[in-house]
This record gives C-alpha cells, sequence and structure tokens, in this order.
C-alpha cells in the first residue's frame, strides 16, 4: 500500500501486518451519514426529508438536538424538533453535525484508548473547522473541507480501535511515545484502507493520504494543502500530545502557507478564532 511506511518497531511492524492483511477492524460506513450525504446532494432536498432520515437513528437524532443547541450553534431559543434545527442551522452545517455524531459513534469508541480517541476526536474536530475556514477564506467550496478535516487522521482512530489485536487483553502498556510513533508511521495506509471500504470521495481519500505529504495529491493538492494547514493550526491551539505542535511563526512562514496564497495576517485571522474553534469542539464532544 502506497502510504505503509518502514517499520521502526515492533509494534510499528505489527500494525502494518495488520494492514497488509486486512486484520484491522473497518466499521461499516455509518447508515445514517451515508444517507444524509447523499440526500444532500440531491437538487430537491429539504429540512423535512433530512430530519425524516435524522429520526431513523434516535440516538443520533439525540445528537444532533443536543450539539445544534449548544454554545457552539445555539440561539436565544433552544430548538424543539430536528426540523427546526434543520431550518435555523441549515442543511450544510447539520449535515456536518450529524456525519460527526455518526462518526465518533462507530470509529472512535475503544475501552483500552478512551482518553487517546477522545484527543485524537477533538483534535479531528477542530481540523475540521479549521479546513472548512481556510476554505471560506480562500474563497474554496466549503461542502467537503469539514468532511476532509474531520477524516484526515481516521488512520489512527482505525489503528486504536485494533491495539486488541496486538496486545489481547492486556492493559494498554506499550510506552506511550512508541505507540504515538508506530501509530504515526502506519496511520496513513490504515486511513486508505478505511477510504477504499467506505468508497468515500477522491478529495476526502486525498486529504488521508496526502496531509503530510502535500505535492503527491493527484486530484487537488489545494485540500491536502489546507488540511496541512489546519492540522497544524488544531494541533499549535489544542495540544493533544499526539503529534508535536509547530510554533505559530514556523507557520506563518512555512512554504505551504504562501503556496495556497496566504499570508501570515491569514494565519493571525485564522489563530483569532481559537475560541469558536474550542466552542465548536466542545460541542461535538
Amino acid at each position: 500500500m502506497d502510504g505503509m511506511e518502514t517499520p521502526t518497531s515492533d509494534l510499528s511492524r505489527v500494525f502494518a501486518q495488520l494492514i497488509q492483511a486486512r486484520h484491522v477492524r473497518l466499521p461499516p460506513m455509518p447508515g445514517t451519514a451515508a444517507e444524509v450525504l447523499d440526500l444532500c446532494q440531491q437538487a430537491d432536498a429539504d429540512a423535512q426529508m433530512l430530519s425524516e432520515v435524522i429520526h431513523k437513528d434516535q440516538t443520533i437524532a439525540s445528537n444532533v438536538l443536543r450539539v445544534a443547541n449548544s454554545a457552539a450553534y445555539g440561539g436565544q431559543v433552544p430548538c424543539a424538533s430536528l426540523q427546526q434545527a434543520v431550518s435555523r442551522l441549515g442543511m450544510q452545517l447539520v449535515t456536518e453535525i450529524v456525519t460527526a455524531v455518526s462518526m465518533r459513534g462507530r470509529m472512535f469508541k475503544n475501552q483500552q484508548c478512551v482518553e487517546l480517541l477522545d484527543a485524537l476526536w477533538k483534535h479531528s474536530v477542530m481540523t475540521a473547522f479549521y479546513s472548512k475556514e481556510i476554505a471560506r477564506l480562500r474563497k474554496r467550496s466549503v461542502d467537503i473541507a469539514f468532511l476532509c478535516g474531520l477524516l484526515h487522521d481516521v488512520g489512527k482512530a482505525v489503528l486504536l480501535g485494533s491495539v486488541d489485536r496486538v496486545l489481547g487483553n492486556e492493559e494498554l502498556s506499550v510506552p506511550r511515545e512508541e505507540l504515538f510513533a508506530a501509530i504515526h508511521e502506519q496511520h496513513i495506509a490504515a486511513g486508505q484502507l478505511l477510504a477504499d471500504e467506505w468508497k468515500l470521495p477522491a478529495l476526502v481519500a486525498e486529504a488521508i493520504e496526502c496531509h503530510h505529504q502535500e505535492d503527491l495529491a493527484a486530484s487537488s493538492a489545494d485540500m491536502a494543502k489546507m488540511v496541512f494547514v489546519a492540522d497544524q493550526l488544531s494541533y499549535s491551539l489544542a495540544p493533544s500530545g499526539l503529534e508535536p505542535a509547530m510554533s505559530e511563526d514556523a507557520l506563518r512562514a512555512h512554504p505551504v502557507v504562501s503556496s495556497l496564497g496566504m499570508t501570515g495576517e491569514d494565519v493571525d485571522a485564522l489563530l483569532a478564532m481559537r475560541e469558536k474553534a474550542l466552542e465548536v469542539t466542545a460541542g461535538m464532544s
């Protein structure tokens, strides 16, 4: 697989073997998320149709209402129904919330790695937020930018969800640094596997594959670059320990930023959105 790195530890080697044999856990794409994504591409879709799809899954429905009424999205009067939430927030935003809620329930659950998956989820949501804001800043379509950011590191969730296949029923006792290094080495390949299994759009698959090597993107290097910048902003503003954070000065001067036609002032404007980014992340957590 193209994204496979040469293992530098026994744990990384085991992960690589699991990926090669397709023995990592690859849950099916959440049905509600798939239906909502499909519906929102239909020209005649409306708030009632979207709320009817969401109502099929009461867990997702209740979580969508919770997020819609959170500090990040709520208005003066709480939404009392899904249709009201869709009407107030708009179909694009509700689609993002449904997708995020569905993905978290399906991909970010493993009792052996609760804290790590929680940190990864928060990083993923913040990266999704910034991917969308960068796309908006550059006057690009924001429709798929959120999804690209949300799933860019999904390979890490795949590997953390398969840890018990490496360790059996034992507690997670490997040194944290060794685990992080092994996951970093193999997460692109694991993410590619999931993108293939879920038949994700090419832009999303490339964001997963190329957010560390943006110039390798065949269809849209711009999207991979935007996700890279969003990724670094997220680590800078909310360090998670999953990867080292780039300094703000280094990010302002990074060649990817200038290649996107962005300036240091643009980066400062994005950094100034920290409170909103944290609100969105908290609302979806």
